[in-house]
């Protein structure tokens, strides 16, 4: 075996001979070299270091990267890299184990699993409990995520509220750096898995005390979770919630951060939408309203130098619309291009709100699961997917570049044949 650094042994060495004696740094023509043994030789050294890091990297679920997406196209490759990434998910080394979890969410990300993933729902299930039980810091929070992920894969193949009944538990009582994420992560199961009036109640209960910390990941995480279950509530459970917490997200508006600022004026705009559809008259039921409005409409304008440039210009344009649904009760409108042929149009706060957390937890891919994944779809009022063409294939296209570069060719050569033309005097 070789040296460190790619070196081998000293019986590789290649020797050169002229006249049958070693020649030690002298140049000549006619120099033989004895590497016909050598060559063999390394290339069996190669071969056994390529086949041990294939290894390897399989083992760390690395084999299933490939490129920037980190996923290979092909069905057959597809099922490996999940095959495999379930495997070393399960494994002792914690290290391993986030890893996989990590290439497991990229693979829920950014393809349509269908058949790949029914076969095995029970083995992901008992990895993501097997990890949250075991597990801490970013391994549970990469769990999580994926928890999701899978919800919306998975769809109604899964008994959903009792996968939720099972993960609430390992994630309602999560502490460290890691627990605004996971609880915003568990708000999404909620708003995905459960229609029970006490598991949203005990979730609004739970967020109701974090909406007003000086933490900013937990005030913007808490604001925002708060938002997302309210859109599926009765006008009953919409009432009571808003009157709790009302107070504590007027408040927000004064952070120090911006992130909290904004998410504070979104909750009050949400707020405001719902407020109004059960209750005309609920403006007369804020206390201190036109502090409130003069509130948002100093931040739509904010100029303060002390603030970064990039967040007044993002504040500005967040509270100019913020502004105009509270104080004169416009409705937001926003259009989602889905592909050529579909929209999805946003025309209230509860609908963007889904959106928002739908596109958090999809993230690039996005676009891909409103075209295909039925159950995103459903979420959001979609329908089914509509029929689509055949891809062209890969022979087609090479066909197409063949054709458009003889055309190209072509029109250059007429062009230069017309520019000689007009030369002539």
């Amino acid at each position: 075996m070789g040296k460190k650094g790619g070196k081998v042994d000293d019986e590789y060495v290649v020797k050169e001979k002229k006249g049958g004696k070693e020649n030690k740094g002298k140049k000549g023509r006619n120099r033989e070299i004895e590497c016909s043994d050598y060559e063999d030789d390394v290339s069996s050294f190669i071969s056994n270091i390529s086949y041990q890091n294939n290894l390897e990297r399989e083992s760390l679920g690395e084999g299933s990267l490939t490129g920037e997406s980190g996923i290979e196209d092909s069905d057959h490759s597809v099922d490996m890299q999940l095959e495999i990434a379930l495997e070393a998910a399960a494994l002792k080394n914690s290290v391993v184990r986030t890893k996989n979890l990590a290439i497991l969410a990229e693979l829920f990300r950014s393809k349509i699993l269908g058949e790949c993933l029914q076969k095995r729902m029970a083995e992901v299930t008992e990895v993501i409990l097997k990890s949250l039980k075991n597990g801490k810091g970013s391994e549970r929070m990469k769990t999580a995520q994926l928890a999701v992920l899978f919800t919306l894969q998975a769809g109604e193949e899964l008994d959903l509220e009792a996968f939720y009944q099972e993960l609430k538990p390992l994630l309602i009582n999560s502490s460290g750096s890691e627990r605004a994420g996971i609880l915003q992560q568990l708000a999404t199961l909620c708003f995905i898995c459960t229609d029970s009036l006490d598991d949203r109640k005990e979730m609004l209960l739970l967020l109701r005390d974090l909406t007003g910390s000086e933490d900013k990941d937990l005030a913007v995480s808490a604001m925002g979770a708060t938002s997302l279950i309210l859109t599926v509530c009765s006008p009953t459970e919409r009432k009571n919630t808003i009157g709790m917490i009302l107070n504590s997200v007027i408040a927000q508006l004064k952070h120090s951060n911006v992130d909290v600022r904004i998410q504070a004026g979104e909750t009050l705009a949400h707020f405001f939408e719902m407020g109004r559809d059960y209750n005309p008259d609920f403006d007369d039921s804020v206390d201190g309203l036109q502090s409130v409005f003069d509130d948002l409409e100093t931040l739509s304008r904010d100029s303060a130098k002390f603030r970064a440039k990039r967040d007044r210009k993002q504040q500005r344009a967040s509270f100019r619309e913020i502004l105009g649904c509270v104080m004169d009760n416009d409705s937001v409108k926003e259009t989602v291009k889905i592909s050529a042929q579909e929209t999805l149009p946003i025309s209230s706060w509860s609908e963007k709100v889904q959106y928002s957390a739908l596109k958090e937890s999809l993230g690039v891919s996005t676009s891909l699961h409103l075209q295909q994944n039925v159950f995103v779809r459903e979420i959001l009022g979609l329908g089914p997917p509509p029929l689509r063409a055949d891809p062209i294939s890969k022979g087609d296209k090479i066909e197409m570049k063949k054709l458009n570069a003889a055309c190209n060719k072509a029109r250059q050569r007429n062009m230069l044949k017309q520019r000689d033309k007009r030369m002539v005097v």
